[in-house]
């Protein structure tokens, strides 16, 4: 059975991104890995595609089928993945890989908060599930933007249900304010301070700071850029303590 990594984060963080990165690394090491698209809706990826799910759910065909609009073929053909998981595994056995690498879909609550993805992963095959959620860079610099998507990663880890990865993209981007995003990751209370809000609106974010600290979500942010692929050996790192036990 293989080793499986989930790529989650919200539209445009850069899943796809990381997918190519990261998995071409895996090839250049001589291991065998394999690339799956989960997102029913992308047109173009950055990698080569060895499992997609396009090849089972078309978009234009449900638009037509069920008289929906864009949005509402989304969700649907969302829903549908669950019911295509038998011929996913069929497709990945005839590769037999060590690693697949899985592109979800672009709105990560289509896959994350209706019942298709949790039931996806929990019940593909597999020896080790692992999730890299990515925060990105251009959104998480306000520090209100920071605390909603810490938030949003800890509840993706309550619904995915397995151990997760917490990566900062596009460094590259934010060279000004880096050190004061992982300074906010690493230490909740300097966050608190730059939200500087008062009243019950600080009440309210001093709860909710509170409540990721507890879960422990963020343990490590891993800035990375696939321009220039720093932070990427961090990242093999993390997946390695996981689902190889640091080999």
């Amino acid at each position: 059975m293989s080793k499986n990594i989930f790529l989650t984060g919200t539209a445009g963080s850069g899943k796809s991104n990381l997918t190519g990165i990261l998995s071409n690394w895996y090839q250049q090491e001589g291991r065998d890995v394999i690339t799956v698209n989960l997102d029913p809706g992308v047109s173009n990826v950055p990698y080569g595609i060895d499992v997609d799910i396009r090849n089972y759910i078309n978009l234009n065909e449900i638009m037509d089928k069920y008289n929906l609009g864009p949005n509402g073929s989304l969700i649907l053909a969302s829903d549908l993945i669950a019911t295509k998981l038998e011929q996913i595994e069929e497709e990945i056995d005839e590769y037999n890989p060590d690693y697949v690498f899985i592109d979800t879909p672009g709105q990560i609550e289509l896959f994350a908060y209706r019942n298709s993805g949790p039931y996806f992963i929990k019940n593909i095959r597999n020896e080790a599930n692992v999730n890299l959620f990515l925060f990105d860079s251009t959104l998480v610099s306000d520090p209100s933007n920071f605390l909603s998507i810490a938030l949003l990663a800890s509840s993706i880890k309550l619904r995915l249900g397995i151990p997760q990865v917490s990566i900062l993209t596009k460094k590259d981007l934010i060279k000004d304010d880096q050190a004061r995003i992982l300074k906010w990751a690493d230490d909740f209370s300097e966050l608190l301070d730059d939200l500087n809000e008062g009243g019950e609106i600080y009440d309210l974010t001093s709860r909710m700071a509170e409540s990721v600290v507890e879960s422990n979500i963020i343990d490590e942010l891993i800035p990375t850029s696939t321009v220039n692929n720093e932070g990427i050996v961090e990242v093999i790192a993390s997946i390695s303590r996981i689902i190889d036990r640091g080999e």
